[in-house]
């Protein structure tokens, strides 16, 4: 688990949103985005089970927003005051218990 790692399961519990810091592999580049966390643990239906930071980028303009890191491509996280809204980000057919990492947002737990 990266170091930072209890920043991030706070960050879930209290809907806080993130500045992440980390290696992009398909440019090669550091890259910093703002994020909402949403899980931590495998990817469903991968077939590489390793565990990966999962969050959802608020800046982006293209789909899929969603950022799955493994820990060795975070580089920083920073909390930022501002939250987030799980019902802005959870637009998907969205089944409750779902979630690696329990929490308390409501419909969206």
């Amino acid at each position: 688990m990266h170091p930072q790692h209890t920043i991030f399961l706070d960050a879930i519990a209290h809907k806080r949103r993130l500045s992440v810091r980390f290696f992009d592999k398909k440019t090669g580049k550091e890259r910093t985005r703002v994020c909402a966390p949403l899980d931590f643990g495998p990817l469903r239906g991968a077939t590489d089970t390793r565990d990966r930071y999962q969050l959802w980028d608020l800046e982006g303009k293209r789909k899929p927003l969603n950022i799955p890191l493994l820990e060795e491509d975070m580089l920083e996280i920073t909390v930022l005051d501002a939250t987030f809204d799980p019902a802005d980000i959870v637009t998907w057919a969205f089944k409750p218990g779902s979630w690696k990492i329990a929490r308390e947002w409501g419909t969206f737990s």
